[in-house]
């Protein structure tokens, strides 16, 4: 299903730092889910999973939440390990909306949070489900690719490159390290991107020597991760390989890995419909 779909535009305040996110409304009778987004330029809750949203509000209250740095949240400088440090921010959110359980569905950059926050508050967690996330420094058999020369430069290289962020830069960004299939580019969910990567603030957190915080490798906690997950993963994500799962799959209590062929980082925008159908059924036993 991937049809267009309104939210709610709204904020709340964790620890000083104004949150953004956007609600769908849906039936009280299920536990509520949160979609948490990636970490590349422009990326918000609700551009990764816009896509999914009409699916996920048949059966559950939907909350697209961003990160600080992303999106409408403040731009405030990250302090210590960076996944540890976005995990408070997501368990304040839940506080202060009155969230006693939610599902977690992750893109990348949430993923990693996502399980740091599993580990930390397995109570709170009903089911994990995560797309193309990155917690471990290197993969099994290779280096990851994002920490290579040819990567580590892509957020600069967008935000302060060529005269900084562009339609045309986001399109090739997202087609070179996002999707599979050129075609299947969102030209909505390319708008939201763009126009969420052109906040003046996010040029000054990249002047800020230690403003995206720590890297925190998360395989010492992958065994303290008990909820059910479902990991998914596209054959051809460039960020890694898929070693990168299968550690997790090894590790987690109870995982099980779910892989799309003609996919890549992106894959819940790649094959929306896919994606929608295996990830409702899995939390669907998990009420």
């Amino acid at each position: 299903m991937t049809s267009q779909f309104d939210s709610t535009s709204r904020f709340v305040t964790v620890d000083g730092v104004r949150l953004h996110y956007c609600e769908v409304d849906g039936p009280a009778d299920h536990l509520p889910v949160i979609f948490t987004h990636g970490g590349g330029p422009g990326s918000t809750g609700w551009s990764n999973f816009r896509q999914s949203a009409a699916a996920f509000a048949a059966r559950h209250r939907c909350y697209f939440l961003d990160f600080p740095q992303f999106g409408h949240s403040d731009r405030v400088p990250v302090e210590g390990p960076v996944f540890g440090w976005h995990a408070r921010k997501l368990l304040g959110f839940m506080d202060a909306l009155g969230i006693r359980q939610a599902h977690l569905v992750n893109q990348s950059f949430g993923g990693c949070v996502a399980i740091r926050f599993a580990a930390d508050h397995p109570e709170r967690v009903a089911s994990l489900v995560l797309i193309g996330s990155q917690p471990v420094e290197r993969g099994v058999m290779s280096p990851l690719p994002m920490f290579s020369k040819h990567a580590a430069s892509l957020m600069t290289d967008y935000y302060l490159a060529d005269g900084g962020p562009s339609l045309e830069k986001m399109r090739t960004l997202i087609r070179c390290f996002e999707l599979h299939d050129d075609n299947r580019l969102d030209e909505e969910s390319l708008r939201l991107r763009y126009e969420a990567s052109c906040h003046p603030d996010h040029i000054e957190l990249l002047r800020t020597p230690g403003a995206f915080g720590e890297w925190e490798n998360l395989m010492p906690v992958f065994a303290q991760v008990t909820a059910p997950t479902l990991i998914f993963w596209g054959l051809h994500d460039w960020f890694g390989g898929i070693d990168v799962p299968m550690l997790m799959l090894n590790q987690f209590a109870d995982a099980r890995l779910h892989v799309m062929g003609n996919a890549a980082h992106h894959l819940q925008s790649e094959c929306p419909d896919e994606f929608n159908a295996v990830a409702l059924t899995f939390i669907g036993d998990y009420q």
